[in-house]
């Protein structure tokens, strides 16, 4: 049998065995899996029971029965410098009577790690995410990670991780293995991007990063350091449990302090904290008097961010097209692309960009991305016609054209606060998205006004795309309860009956965009057409 085909099998037996209750020396009344691209995890009771999967990757080598015993060992050793009582054992699974189970007697067909079960309700993204995270955390935090590197390994087997060559291998590895995700997933000016930005960046800043070498700023670290690893369990720096530190590869473990920040920074920009990822590297150059680790930092992230979008991708690879979790994935892996690809680069001056075109025509997807790519504000029509209305995304109510919030008088009001937020926008010096139809000419004139008024650029783009795709994204966009658009079909075809196909005119001319196609194609369109600034 073909070794990835007995893997498959391996990991499917897993599953099946170890979800059972009584695969459990403990009474236990459900086991819960969650899974990612190199493990599986058992919640049982008050236990994890983490399995790593036969896999190879090139950086993670889990392939033989053996290697996944030293890494669960490895695990337990690491994650044990932050953390108190969490990693309990390394425990063998058992083939017990053709069923695999943690409990019995007979061959040992795999390990895994126990872990004492940590409260959700104390993980720090769900603190982020919930707005409950307060301030003196990242006190602690930064209090428990600089007493932390200053104990953790360095020197001989650490140090040669950390220089140009080595943090290079690592940026390259990630390009290599993220380029068949080109043109679905990802624009290919944003590989290229980071591929340029990586290497100048390297090359002009080798004397400082070989210094920090020497001066012992390169340390067996954390390695993964995002908000799903930290807990707050109690108060002060005890308080914190940091788990899942990387165990698998030297040479992704050890690194310059400043590349495993950059990981908690990165993570809460992409979770819309950048005012609290500023607050964490602030506070942790203070602490390790480090005035070069906010702008490495910046460097690292874009590392950071390309990592997780590299490991999303791994993750759809495992996943069928029509799962409703292939599409979350999906959208995580562009998220953190597009991510990436905002830390190094940004208009060349401050641009009102104006995304319009027919309901349904793929809009609102392509400002997101185009907001996300480039670090921008982004103010959506729908977003704004509802709070105007005083309702949410999931109250929706059948869209009547030109009736209602969609009447003439609603609308004027729409775009007059859609253009004030712009402007506000524009006033600080920042560039901004606006989506919206802007079907009627007297919006797009009033949009390009406003930036000539503020002496800022304005790029308006418009997207078109076959009645075909559009009936289809409309029925699915139906479905979805927390899309704040309301048009329909009807709505759609009394647009294109008063407004005709395309929109864009001599007197107004912009970028056309095809949407048919995958996002990732119509971004890398828009981008190369942009007169780009580089922020590293």
């Amino acid at each position: 049998m073909d070794p990835h085909d007995v893997a498959r099998e391996h990991v499917a037996r897993l599953i099946a065995d170890l979800s059972r209750p009584e695969a459990y020396p403990f009474p236990v009344d459900e086991v819960t899996l969650e899974e990612t691209h190199i493990s599986l995890a058992f919640l049982a009771g008050d236990f994890v029971y983490k399995v790593k999967k036969p896999v190879d990757f090139g950086f993670l080598d889990f392939s033989t029965l053996e290697r996944r015993k030293f890494f669960c060992q490895e695990e337990v050793r690491l994650n044990r410098r932050l953390t108190s009582n969490v990693y309990l054992d390394v425990v063998p699974v058992l083939e017990v009577g053709n069923r695999l189970s943690f409990t019995g007697e007979g061959d040992v067909v795999d390990y895994a790690v126990v872990m004492r079960r940590l409260p959700e309700a104390c993980m720090l993204r769900r603190l982020v995410d919930n707005d409950e995270v307060e301030e003196q955390v990242f006190e602690w935090l930064s209090e428990r990670l600089a007493r932390f590197y200053a104990e953790a390994r360095t020197g001989a087997g650490v140090d040669e991780w950390g220089t140009v060559e080595a943090v290079w291998r690592n940026i390259e590895e990630n390009i290599e293995q993220t380029r068949k995700y080109v043109g679905t997933v990802a624009a290919p000016i944003e590989l290229q991007l980071i591929a340029e930005v990586s290497r100048d960046f390297l090359d002009n800043n080798a004397a400082l990063i070989a210094a920090r070498v020497a001066a012992g700023k390169v340390r067996e670290a954390h390695g993964d350091l995002h908000l799903a690893h930290i807990f707050v369990e109690g108060t002060g720096p005890e308080g914190l449990q940091i788990i899942d530190g990387v165990e698998f590869n030297p040479r992704l473990g050890c690194m310059d302090i400043a590349a495993d920040i950059a990981f908690l920074a990165m993570d809460l920009t992409y979770h819309g904290r950048p005012d609290l990822a500023e607050r964490a590297v602030s506070l942790l150059a203070e602490r390790l008097d480090d005035p070069e680790l906010p702008r490495l930092a910046q460097f690292f992230a874009v590392y950071r961010a390309h990592v997780r979008a590299k490991v999303a991708c791994f993750r759809l690879d495992e996943l069928a097209p029509e799962l409703p979790e292939y599409f979350a994935v999906r959208t995580e892996a562009e998220r953190y692309f597009d991510l990436a690809t905002s830390f190094i680069a940004e208009p060349a001056r401050p641009t009102l960009f104006v995304v319009g075109g027919l309901s349904g025509t793929g809009k609102s997807v392509i400002s997101r991305r185009l907001a996300r790519a480039l670090g921008l504000g982004l103010v959506s029509s729908d977003a704004v016609r509802l709070e105007l209305a005083g309702r949410t995304p999931g109250s929706k109510e059948p869209a009547e054209f030109g009736a209602g919030i969609y009447s003439t008088e609603f609308t004027e009001r729409t775009y007059l606060m859609l253009l004030d937020r712009g402007a506000e926008h524009l006033q600080q010096g920042n560039s901004v998205v606006l989506d919206a139809t802007f079907l009627n000419p007297t919006w797009r004139r009033a949009a390009l006004e406003l930036a000539e008024r503020l002496a800022r650029d304005f790029v308006f783009i418009e997207c078109q795309c076959s009645p075909a795709v559009v009936r289809e994204r409309l029925a699915h966009r139906a479905r979805e309860l927390l899309e704040p658009s309301e048009a329909d079909w009807a709505v759609y075809q009394r647009q294109r009956e008063r407004y005709g196909p395309a929109i864009a005119s001599d007197e107004q001319p912009g970028i056309v965009v095809d949407t048919d196609r995958p996002s990732a194609l119509v971004l890398e369109d828009i981008l190369r057409q942009l007169d780009l600034a580089r922020r590293l």
